[in-house]
């Protein structure tokens, strides 16, 4: 109950902070301090519980009626305080996150202590409920007691955050100036002083009635003015930043009212329409319209009923003054929408116009460019160049220049139009030239008077220029190509926009002029070979065909002569490309200087060359003789040494020549035979020169199909293999060799000799060696388990490209060990001729299996190097001799070759047998000679694998071998 006015002033405080809390809540709604309004708008609703908490403790009659609204004062006050400091950081822009978060914390324990203590934060207990008279006669009740050390700590909290308020609106002040921050500076200056005077009293050091509620009304009135009056002068602003926008927009700008008098218009509309704005305010543009708002009419009525509209594009003459009229039309676009309120009521109608002139006429440039300038040669592009100048820009004199690279100084031009006609080019001297200026600083513009700045130039004065307007052309490298220019009779206006579009005419000139020079360098490198600079594979295909043509037609001979050279890869691999290049271009000298005259000298690419002599009446003879003496001269060329630095090479060559028009009807004919007697030359030993015949066709086609059979042949099972035997002097088998045969379905049976020549140059060699170890150790296997006794060893004849591979150890390993065999009975055969492919290589793979039990023989021994030196290194444990030496011995008598290769053999520890051993004089001759172990016809043929099972069960002992 209100028994004072003090106590009524505590509820109108309430009241007006009710109110303050609604006003601010709405004003948060539209203000530009949306924030601001909120924060204190919830400090406003927590200081009504507030101010009513107090009264009901000034009323209480008991300690516990007392306790009870205490609580929830502090419970109250604390939280404001914290919005406070908040409020302040937001309105002066101060950073404030840490104290926040600081005075958060506080805040928490403040509320647990005022929860858990029984009398609230203020006191720790209450000794006596104390009744204070008012000198008007009103009693007050306050609770008497030792203060709390939590409101001590809450205390110092509070002068925390009246500290940041003062420092945070000084430091706005002094940033921003104005009399806001002083005057809500002298408010809260208030509201600390009834702060700490209600904190003194409660502390019990002075004695009355704590006032700090009432230090927050005149926050309230203080806050309120200043932030109506800042939402004001924001308000005001904005309208005012709104009217300059639409004053200085560079668009047109024309605020009409919903009946279409005219409330605003801006400079750019008063420029537009040629008229001011004081003279058509409020007129109707929609009774009395100008040119321009009349095309807009059903527009403005479309937005009066509140629809947007878009205006344009469309043509309009600014004025109807002459020169206007004289540049043409202008061009606009635009919009016009309508402005609502709240109730979606058309307030305003806004028309928006843009002069896109200078947009619409660079498109119409762009457009004629686009259309008129691509060319297939310089003259043509130049010639397109200029009428398509005089049409864009109306012009007298359209030119194109170019520099005369025999005469500097000077300027020819490369088209030049006059009055819309091409006429015949000039030269000049670009000394005192407008010309002059362009090429040496860039773009340069005269729009009148051109004559009187450049006095001398006589050609100026010709042509009765007054303007000028020129520009280089410049690639995408930056390098001058030549320079255009426009010249007229008459004053140039729009500079600007006429500067732009020339420039356009620049840019895209130039890089098609770029474009026509690049196609001209793509025909050089399409033609020519970079390295060498000599013809290239395209060029030989386009003379190649028209020499055939000519020599079908004319009764004509000419020769092709195709060139490559011998183990040219090695000089890549040991020296570098760097290296081998610089070879190739002094073997391509070699060529040029040798080739016969107005013979066409190519690189085919890599190593490869050739020697196109066009065709001449002569007969088929005389032609062979010269395409013959040709490829002999180019061969002895390049026979001499090549020195490059301080190295010399020696750099051979096989030739493959062709004549035509009989070699063939296309060009690819004639390559392809020329590349077929190349083949036969680097087959007869290289360094030599091979014509191409008809019977070297059937030769590549018959090779063609053993190649092409071959890659079938182990899928079709077309492979078998066949066993012969190996006996020593008493008739008893040592040994049996595998030998691989080839039953091709159409040619029959293929002799070793052609395929596997074939089948290591193609790679098929180790498809079809895998194969041979496999089946052998199969047969082998098959064999055993079924209990016929098996040949000492078994020889397998091996590659040199086998024995290459680097896991080709490892796999015969697996292979042997899988089949559950002992490695002795493997014997692999080798060529010493393949060993010397890589010999060192050789030797320690071949060592490895030795090591691993598999035994190594030496085939075809005395054919090849037979170097004692690199037959010791060799881990061997037999040598084979060839067959060609025992056919020797019994028709020739020649003996003294197997004697050595016996003594070499037997000195060394080896085994050594005989191949091809097929009389009985021949055995006995070897015999005498101290040879012990045989292979041959004497002993039977070649044995094929499904029928050896059955000779080995039935020639288990010596005699019956003999007899079989």
């Amino acid at each position: 109950m209100v028994n004072g006015p003090l106590i009524a002033a505590l509820y109108l405080l309430a009241g007006l902070c009710v109110y303050a809390t609604a006003s601010h809540l709405l004003h948060a709604a539209h203000s530009l301090r949306r924030v601001e309004h909120l924060l204190f708008a919830a400090m406003c609703l927590l200081m009504t519980g507030a101010a009513i908490s107090i009264a009901l403790t000034y009323q209480a009659t008991s300690i516990e009626a007392y306790a009870g609204p205490i609580k929830v004062y502090y419970a109250l006050i604390a939280p404001l305080y914290v919005l406070f400091a908040a409020f302040i950081a937001r309105y002066t822009e101060t950073p404030a996150r840490g104290l926040l978060a600081v005075l958060g914390v506080l805040m928490l324990a403040v509320w647990i202590a005022n929860t858990r203590q029984p009398y609230g934060l203020q006191l720790s207990e209450i000794s006596e409920l104390r009744t204070v008279a008012m000198p008007w006669g009103e009693t007050l009740s306050l609770g008497m007691g030792p203060p709390s050390p939590w409101f001590l700590l809450a205390l110092a909290g509070l002068l925390l955050v009246f500290g940041f308020a003062l420092w945070a609106l000084l430091r706005q002040w002094r940033r921003e100036g104005g009399s806001g921050p002083l005057i809500l500076f002298a408010a809260i200056i208030v509201f600390l002083a009834a702060t700490v005077q209600g904190a003194l009293v409660r502390l019990g050091i002075t004695e009355s009635v704590p006032l700090g509620v009432f230090g927050y009304l005149g926050m309230i009135l203080v806050m309120s003015l200043v932030l109506h009056r800042e939402t004001q002068e924001r308000i005001r602003e904005s309208e005012h930043r709104f009217r300059d926008l639409v004053h200085q927009a560079p668009m047109a700008v024309e605020v009409l009212t919903p009946e279409g008098r005219v409330r605003q218009v801006n400079a750019a509309w008063e420029a537009m329409h040629g008229r001011k704005g004081k003279r058509v305010q409020d007129s109707s543009v929609l009774h009395l319209p100008d040119t321009i708002d009349g095309r807009i009419t059903d527009a403005i009525r479309a937005a009066a009923l509140g629809e947007r509209q878009l205006v344009g594009p469309f043509a309009y003459h600014a004025s109807s003054d002459p020169a206007a009229k004289q540049a043409g039309n202008h061009w606009l676009k635009g919009c016009v929408y309508p402005l609502k309120n709240h109730r979606d009521e058309v307030q305003d109608i806004v028309v928006m116009q843009e002069d896109i002139t200078l947009a619409r006429r660079s498109e119409e440039a762009l457009r004629v460019i686009a259309q008129g300038f691509r060319a297939d040669n310089r003259q043509s592009f130049f010639e397109n160049l200029v009428l398509r100048l005089r049409e864009v820009f109306r012009a007298d004199y359209a030119l194109a220049g170019v520099n005369v690279p025999d005469t500097p100084g000077h300027i020819e031009t490369a088209a030049l139009c006059q009055d819309g006609e091409l006429v015949d080019n000039i030269r000049y001297a670009l000394a005192s030239t407008p010309c002059d200026e362009v090429l040496s600083r860039g773009m340069c513009v005269y729009p009148d008077r051109v004559q009187e700045l450049f006095p001398h130039d006589h050609l100026l004065g010709e042509m009765g220029a007054r303007s000028y307007l020129g520009t280089p052309m410049l690639d995408s490298q930056g390098r001058e190509l030549g320079h255009i220019a426009i010249i007229n009779r008459y004053p140039l206006d729009e500079t600007e926009q006429a500067a732009g579009i020339l420039e356009i005419f620049a840019d895209r000139a130039a890089a098609e002029l770029e474009r026509l020079e690049g196609e001209e360098h793509i025909r050089q490198l399409a033609y020519h070979d970079p390295l060498t600079g000599l013809a290239n594979r395209t060029q030989l295909h386009d003379a190649l065909t028209r020499d055939l043509e000519l020599a079908q037609h004319g009764d004509q001979q000419g020769g092709l002569i195709l060139i490559d050279l011998d183990h040219f890869k090695t000089i890549n691999d040991a020296l570098g490309h760097a290296v081998g290049d610089t070879v190739l271009a002094a073997v391509a000298d070699r060529l040029r200087q040798n080739a016969p005259a107005q013979a066409l000298v190519v690189r085919l690419g890599g190593d490869e060359f050739a020697t196109l002599i066009h065709p001449r009446r002569a007969s088929r003879q005389a032609i062979e003789a010269t395409v013959n003496d040709a490829a002999h001269r180019l061969l002895d060329a390049l026979q001499h040494p090549i020195v490059v630095g301080e190295r010399t090479f020696s750099v051979g060559a096989s030739l493959g020549c062709v004549l035509f028009p009989d070699a063939g009807q296309t060009s690819s004919d004639a390559l392809r035979h020329a590349d077929i007697a190349l083949y036969q030359a680097k087959r007869a030993g290289r360094g030599g020169v091979q014509f191409y015949r008809h019977a070297l066709q059937d030769e590549a086609r018959a090779r063609l199909q053993i190649e092409e059979g071959l890659r079938q042949a182990l899928v079709n099972h077309e492979m078998h293999l066949s066993y012969q035997p190996q006996f020593d002097a008493q008739e008893n088998m040592i040994g049996a060799e595998a030998l691989l045969r080839w039953t091709h379905p159409e040619l029959g049976s293929v002799g070793p000799a052609l395929f596997i020549p074939i089948a290591e140059e193609t790679g098929l060699i180790h498809p079809i060696g895998t194969w041979v170890v496999e089946h052998v150790l199969e047969n082998l296997r098959d064999w055993r388990a079924r209990g016929l006794p098996l040949p000492p060893h078994v020889a397998i004849n091996i590659s040199p490209w086998q024995l290459a591979r680097p896991d080709f150890v490892e796999q015969l390993r697996e292979r042997v060990q899988a089949a559950d065999l002992e490695p002795s009975r493997i014997t692999l055969e080798v060529t010493e001729s393949g060993l010397l492919r890589d010999l060192s290589d050789a030797i320690g793979k071949l060592r490895v299996l030795r090591e691993f039990g598999v035994q190594v023989a030496l085939d075809d021994f005395g054919t090849g190097y037979s170097s004692l030196a690199y037959l010791r290194d060799l881990p061997l444990d037999e040598l084979k001799i060839d067959k060609s030496f025992i056919d020797e011995l019994v028709d020739k008598g020649e003996q003294m070759l197997i004697e050595n290769i016996l003594d070499i053999g037997h000195n060394m520890g080896l085994r050594v047998i005989a191949e091809g051993v097929a009389q009985q004089t021949q055995r006995q001759r070897l015999l005498a000679l101290g040879c012990t172990h045989f292979q041959g016809f004497l002993y039977g043929q070649p044995i094929a694998e499904d029928e050896f099972p059955a000779w080995l069960e039935r020639n288990s002992s010596p005699a019956a071998q003999r007899q079989s």
